[in-house]
């Protein structure tokens, strides 16, 4: 986990001191992805290409946009969650209100030996009042992947759910810095 400034161990493990952080996603796990079928779509469209089967060429969009889509898993320098005085940072979100925050907590499933985390954080008001200031992004980035859904709940509250399994970080270190802000 990236952070500013070095975490002291706490005598209590668990009181820890609020210290900012940032964390970006592991890119060992997504460039396999996002090269090969950046590959893949070059091969499809230059063999298309030279061959004159063009229906192959028009076969490398597919994979041409899966690597498009996951291009944000190998972003240098992207942080995609963090946390600070400020608030809580979620990428193409912002930052939000430490008070804005009803609960956090790590949801964590298994899907065939897979282990997959969630940091879901409940909100005391819409997302858009929540905000101390919000991220403004290119276009374009509008239609890659993000680490985060939003919903709204029954009772009228929303819930940004953001995937933890594919950060470069451990979820319960990520929870407890979060915890150490809100707590502040």
């Amino acid at each position: 986990m990236a952070t500013g400034k070095e975490a002291q161990k706490p005598e209590n493990s668990e009181q820890q001191a609020a210290v900012a952080f940032t964390v970006s996603f592991n890119r060992s796990q997504s460039e396999v992805i996002v090269y090969g079928c950046l590959l893949l779509g070059v091969l499809f469209a230059a063999i298309g290409l030279f061959t004159g089967i063009y229906l192959l060429a028009l076969a490398a969009v597919a994979p041409i946009a899966m690597a498009y889509w996951h291009y944000p898993m190998i972003e240098r320098g992207k942080p995609q969650l963090g946390a600070n005085e400020e608030g809580l940072y979620v990428e193409r979100i912002g930052f939000i209100d430490w008070t804005a925050i009803r609960m956090t907590d790590v949801k964590r499933k298994t899907v065939r030996n897979i282990e997959q985390a969630r940091l879901d954080v409940l909100l005391t008001r819409p997302l858009d009042n929540a905000l101390t200031r919000a991220q403004a992004f290119p276009f374009w980035k509008k239609y890659m992947k993000r680490n985060w859904k939003r919903s709204r709940r029954e009772h009228g509250r929303e819930l940004i759910a953001i995937d933890l399994h594919t950060l470069a970080a451990d979820p319960d270190e990520i929870l407890n810095r979060i915890r150490a802000f809100k707590s502040v």
